[in-house]
């Protein structure tokens, strides 16, 4: 017996069967995960020689732009979901609400991003690497579950529906986050390595053929003239 989508009811659970355990756990990692970060920033601080009399202020602005970009996601997966969509019963207040994920994420993170700006975050980055990590593998533990329920979707009996468009929507946004943020994490640890070499001048050699003239004014050797030498007389 299928549902609605074609679906059966025991596929379908294989299908959303992760997502029951997943998802309290990613709720659980994004509310009180990055507490354990402010323990580890003390502790790195401690071995510091150089004084942060800011971490407090900083991983406090970090962790609700942490919030507040993944409740940007969480608008941008709604939006992307609501325009593939086949069901235009609901595509109004759907649109509504992804807005407004994306609006009310996008003002916090905006605005914490201009704070940190007025703080010691890039003198002293450890709460930066720390956060910038720590939103590296929660958005890539989202983004892999999202790639594997779309695969479940994509191989299983039947049609999908709006489930495996929902999946798409995920994978879309996760995995382009995803994408974007470790690349951006591996900028911050490594440093950015597209700028010119640093190494030395290189030494040009002038071409073969030239001879180098007195600088005018100098002094001069005089000139052997030029012509034939006398000839010399043999005598008998």
């Amino acid at each position: 017996m299928g549902n609605e989508f074609g679906m059966s009811p025991w596929t379908y659970l294989n299908v959303i069967g992760p997502s029951l355990f997943v998802i309290p756990l990613l709720l659980w990692l994004l509310a009180l995960g990055p507490l354990l970060v402010y323990p580890v920033a003390r502790w790195k601080a401690a071995k510091d020689p150089s004084r942060d009399d800011q971490i407090g202020i900083k991983f406090i602005l970090h962790y609700f732009k942490l919030l507040a970009f993944h409740v940007v996601l969480l608008g941008a997966v709604t939006i992307v979901f609501t325009v593939i969509s086949k069901d235009k019963s609901g595509k109004g207040d759907a649109y509504r609400a992804g807005f407004a994920f994306l609006l009310s994420g996008g003002i916090v993170l905006g605005a914490h991003f201009g704070l940190l700006a007025r703080t010691n975050d890039r003198v002293f980055p450890t709460v930066r690497r720390l956060f910038a990590g720590y939103n590296v593998l929660l958005t890539g533990l989202v983004g892999f579950v999202a790639l594997v329920l779309g695969f479940q979707a994509l191989f299983a009996k039947g049609s999908s529906g709006n489930e495996g468009r929902l999946f798409f929507a995920m994978i879309l946004v996760y995995c382009g986050a995803w994408a974007g943020l470790g690349i951006q994490f591996a900028r911050l640890v490594f440093g950015d390595t597209g700028g010119a070499s640093s190494g030395p001048p290189e030494v040009v050699l002038p071409p073969h053929g030239t001879s180098s003239q007195p600088a005018a004014g100098g002094p001069s050797l005089p000139s052997l003239g030029g012509g034939s030498f006398p000839p010399i007389d043999r005598q008998t």
